[in-house]
């Protein structure tokens, strides 16, 4: 059987699977089993879980993350990851075969995305690339799909809170209210966002936002 790693003497790879169904899952754990003799594998059914285990054991080797789970979407523990500073390689499951939702992906940090689609043989080949440091990017994705879609930006969390309420549709006054802050402040926010999405209005905000995966899902 061949190796994950090219590493002599290889302690056994640790894999987080982030999956809330139950059937995928079942396949999924069947197909990693084949990949080496040493591997620990580890499976949690939501965004939650996940972020406390990382909280406890922040020490696997590749994380494989649905993009929609019941509590918050993959694109959540992404985040998560980077916020914490923790370097771990994420690779993206999804039965979208969508370029945006791999270039959201890609921006939030993931290191690949599997369609949910793909044989057991891809999912092995993928998963070897990027144990071995690379990444992985389908098919159907390439980079001109994205070169329209602006730099992902580092927004503050306040930031952030006020990009959601936009997002849901919220006016000023209201979004005032919910975060106990003046108009003239608010305002100040969306002149921020408005520059830093390179947009010129609330909708237009909030879909670079969606794309830029900024949002909670």
């Amino acid at each position: 059987m061949q190796p994950l790693l090219h590493i002599a003497h290889q302690e056994a790879v640790k894999l987080l699977v982030v999956e809330d169904h139950p059937v995928y899952l079942e396949g999924l754990s069947y197909i990693l089993k084949k990949l080496d003799n040493k591997l620990a594998l580890t499976s949690v059914h939501s965004t939650k879980e996940a972020i406390e285990l990382l909280q406890d054991a922040p020490d696997f080797d590749l994380a494989l993350i649905d993009l929609c789970l019941p509590d918050g979407g993959g694109l959540s523990i992404l985040r998560y990851l980077s916020e914490h500073k923790l370097f771990i390689p994420a690779v993206i499951l999804s039965a979208s075969e969508e370029p945006k939702d791999v270039y959201k992906a890609k921006v939030a940090g993931a290191s690949g995305f599997i369609s949910k689609a793909s044989n057991s043989e891809l999912i092995i080949q993928a998963i070897r690339k990027i144990l071995n440091g690379d990444h992985y990017w389908p098919d159907f994705y390439s980079e001109s799909a994205s070169e329209n879609i602006p730099e992902r930006p580092s927004l503050t969390p306040r930031q952030l809170e006020v990009l959601q309420l936009v997002a849901e549709g919220l006016p000023n006054k209201r979004i005032c209210q919910l975060l106990n802050v003046s108009e003239h402040t608010v305002k100040s926010y969306m002149k921020l966002l408005f520059s830093e999405l390179n947009v010129h209005n609330r909708t237009e905000c909030a879909r670079v936002a969606i794309e830029l995966g900024l949002l909670d899902d």
